[in-house]
């Protein structure tokens, strides 16, 4: 089968504990037996990739390479090698070359054929005397390193840069000097308009690709959810990315989550998109992820991935089913119509999801999985709950109840509510408050967000469930709710 873009896969990209070696085999399988064909590996906290490349790997860590590259080969999957070394290198220095030039080739020793030479958060400017006595500038530096680089590894390697200036969409003059100085035989990354780009359009592809004078490899910021987007598990399909960026593109990687199986939904969608970017069906891809991965217990997997959709691409989505209940409730009791069709069909919903977490503790044949989804288990049954005991209270309050037993219900509700124990960092049905790094500028002195939303406030969707009911509840008891405003004496 021919596909639109040659270089499909995965990178072990983010910022957090990287995986075992018994993940790194199973996402290679998975890989394969998706249609995709590569793995790099770049984990930001391995110091011996990043802060300390200097170091060789010892003896046992090059057996384990080894073995990886050749589960990948077995599976059709190029096992490749990262290394970043923008933190405290002299690119002028003879000795530092060397010692890149030589890490690079232990790794071409086990058989890899897939590199990349990353110049990703480092300093938009160079940093040491020699350095500026030797170059132009930055992005003359890192051409001269590249090159090196690609010399020592052969011709028959494939070669990707990552650069320093890897978002937004206008020409720089660093990208300037890259796209006219580079061979032309190295690919570029970029990861889109920003850092977690909500889409990318083919004509913000072609604009990148027209400065670099070549086709891009994209890394693409899906699903990972480091830094201040851990609270959040990224469960929603691979989305908003046009077919017509296939046309500027010759490698398309994922970066993934911390989480090796729960990042497999979004890579799994990914693969289809991959396959026939123009027939991708999102939802259609999605519910096959999910019935595949979610093996053993694959609706209670749905349920609660519907619950985990919230993300930079789905920033309106916190479980569609579930929102549109919520939805019709709302305009039920807001309209003076009769609310009780529109509780009874929001109370079937939650009922469903409120054993999630036990079916797939119980049942979900993947127990890696089911390890790493426990913390947003305990979130999701709690936030679910809670849910439940805002419906009741609704129930409550539009029902016959006499209006004693009405307010006996609003006290047993808060007082529920002010005894209920933290969820934790964990969150389900969308985030209370979470930040996106959506940046359009990382040089050192012009750094700025763009314009797609960074900071999102309020979007948790039992809140929302939770202030309806406590509002109606009030309003047909005669009650005031005070919300004191920021800078207010109160």
């Amino acid at each position: 089968m021919t596909h639109p873009i040659p270089l499909r896969g995965i990178v072990e990209g983010y910022y957090g504990p990287p995986y075992s070696h018994e993940a790194r085999l199973w996402w290679l399988e998975r890989l394969g037996r998706w249609g995709l064909n590569a793995y790099v590996y770049a984990p930001k906290n391995d110091p011996l990739q990043r802060a300390e490349w200097r170091t060789p790997y010892d003896a046992d860590a090059l057996r384990r390479f080894a073995n990886l590259v050749a589960h990948g080969t077995k599976h059709g999957v190029d096992f490749g090698f990262c290394l970043s070394p923008g933190l405290s290198m002299a690119y002028s220095s003879p000795e530092d070359r060397r010692l890149l030039e030589t890490k690079f080739r232990a790794f071409r020793e086990l058989g890899a054929r897939l590199f990349m030479l990353a110049f990703d958060d480092v300093p938009a400017h160079l940093t040491h005397d020699a350095d500026r006595r030797a170059f132009a500038s930055l992005a003359d530096a890192h051409v001269a390193v590249a090159h090196d680089v690609r010399e020592a590894l052969g011709a028959d390697a494939t070669l990707v840069l990552c650069p320093t200036d890897y978002v937004d969409v206008a020409p720089t003059d660093y990208l300037e000097t890259l796209g006219a100085a580079l061979d032309p035989a190295i690919s570029v990354c970029w990861t889109g308009r920003t850092v977690c780009s909500p889409e990318i359009r083919g004509d913000e592809a072609a604009i990148r690709a027209a400065t670099l004078r070549r086709q891009l490899t994209i890394w693409d910021n899906v699903p990972v959810s480091d830094g201040p987007m851990r609270p959040l598990l990224h469960l929603g399909p691979f989305a908003r990315r046009e077919p017509a960026i296939a046309a500027h593109t010759a490698g398309l990687l994922l970066n993934t989550m911390e989480h090796a199986h729960a990042s497999a939904v979004a890579v799994h969608t990914a693969a289809t998109w991959l396959r026939d970017p123009a027939a991708y069906d999102a939802e259609a891809a999605w519910r096959a992820a999910l019935a595949e991965l979610g093996a053993g217990a694959p609706d209670a997997f749905a349920d609660f991935a519907a619950a985990h959709r919230f993300s930079a691409i789905h920033p309106d989505d916190r479980d569609p089913e579930l929102e549109a209940a919520i939805g019709a409730l709302r305009e039920a009791l807001d309209g003076g119509r009769n609310a009780e069709p529109a509780i009874a069909a929001t109370k079937r919903l939650l009922e469903l999801r409120a054993g999630c977490a036990e079916r797939l503790r119980r049942d979900l044949a993947d127990r890696e999985l089911a390890r790493e989804l426990e913390p947003w288990l305990v979130s999701h049954h709690a936030e679910t709950q809670r849910m439940s005991a805002a419906l009741s209270l609704l129930e409550s309050a539009v029902g016959p109840a006499a209006k004693l037993h009405r307010i006996v219900a609003f006290f047993g509700f808060e007082t529920r509510l002010a005894h209920a124990t933290p969820a934790g960092m964990h969150v389900s049905y969308g985030p209370r408050r979470a930040v996106y790094p959506q940046l359009a500028s990382l040089r050192d002195d012009e750094a700025r967000f763009g314009p797609d939303p960074a900071l999102f406030l309020d979007r948790n969707l039992g809140d929302e469930l939770v202030r309806l009911a406590e509002r109606v509840a009030l309003a047909r008891l005669g009650g005031h709710a005070a919300a004191r405003l920021p800078g207010s004496r109160g």
